[in-house]
């Protein structure tokens, strides 16, 4: 462990104010040390400008912990703060705003040096989920929860399982899914332009689907989605247009649907278009008790 004075050369008698300079400076450090600091508003505030991509702030757990150190009910439980070799605030956001918001001084421990690529191993406050690690790769909000709820069912499929078998995945296999495959982050994009309301699917079953049918054929998988989600010009006699329907009217009343059901009708309205085959309603797509899911045709 190491102290201000020994990281800046300060002399041992140095005053509170080189001491805060000090403080404000320790995220420039780029070894590795743990640093006791008395964090004060103005440090904790000097530090919050650090916190680039970070997942948002949560003002409910900000406020509870600044209430614990206004009443003193804050207890000291070993969480260090953790600075990146970039210098980028890793983990303890939520601690240090409550001192900003609070104005109450308090001792904490520094860790400085740490590799920027741990961030998605560390836990702060709540357990990171598989959202906050996209949102911090730089993914909207609205696109990264659609991301991380389809990711699983992504790698699901490439192994060989159900897609909606209920598997999980740790934080990394997850973002090297994202960041291995441009075709998972093409339907992410697509899927997240779709129309928001009276979806007749989830936009995470769109995004798997999406990225199913695209591997063989992109453009007829923009319109496939383009068709569901949609609507427009749809052949009565075509499979998306019974599967619309069908999809719509458990949503209009509120029928709860299953998640293998539903795939395997999407996937055999997609294999229906890609053979030319008419369809006369939706019972043609809706899986009997005894089917085999589906595989997806080229």
């Amino acid at each position: 462990m190491s102290t201000l004075t020994e990281l800046f050369g300060l002399d041992a008698k140095a005053s509170a104010d080189d001491l805060q300079q000090a403080a404000l400076m320790l995220p420039e450090i780029r070894d590795y040390h743990a640093v006791p600091v008395s964090v004060t508003p103005e440090i904790a505030g000097h530090w919050l400008r650090r916190n680039a991509s970070n997942r948002p702030i949560r003002k409910k757990a900000v406020a509870q912990y600044a209430n614990d150190l206004k009443s003193g009910h804050w207890q000291q439980n070993g969480e260090t703060v953790k600075f990146g070799r970039s210098g980028r605030l890793l983990d303890g956001q939520h601690r240090i705003a409550a001192i900003a918001a609070a104005g109450i001084a308090q001792p904490m421990l520094i860790v400085t040096g740490v590799a920027d690529a741990a961030f998605d191993t560390i836990d702060t406050g709540r357990r990171r989920t598989s959202t906050d690690v996209l949102i911090i790769e730089g993914i909207g909000v609205f696109e990264a929860r659609i991301a991380a709820a389809a990711l699983p069912m992504i790698i699901n499929y490439r192994c060989g399982l159900l897609p909606h078998s209920s598997t999980r995945y740790p934080n990394h296999e997850l973002l090297d899914c994202w960041a291995s495959q441009p075709q998972v982050r093409a339907s992410s994009q697509f899927v997240a332009k779709l129309p928001h309301r009276m979806v007749p699917i989830s936009q995470s079953k769109a995004m798997f689907l999406h990225w199913a049918f695209a591997r063989h054929d992109v453009a007829a998988a923009d319109q496939f989605m383009e068709g569901l989600f949609v609507g427009d010009r749809l052949d009565r006699m075509g499979a998306v247009f019974h599967l619309r329907e069908r999809l719509l009217l458990d949503r209009v009343e509120r029928r709860k649907s299953d998640d293998g059901a539903q795939l395997h009708a999407c996937i055999k309205a997609w294999n229906a278009e890609r053979a030319h085959k008419r369809v006369r309603g939706w019972r043609a797509l809706f899986p009997s008790s005894d089917e085999a899911f589906p595989e997806v045709l080229p």
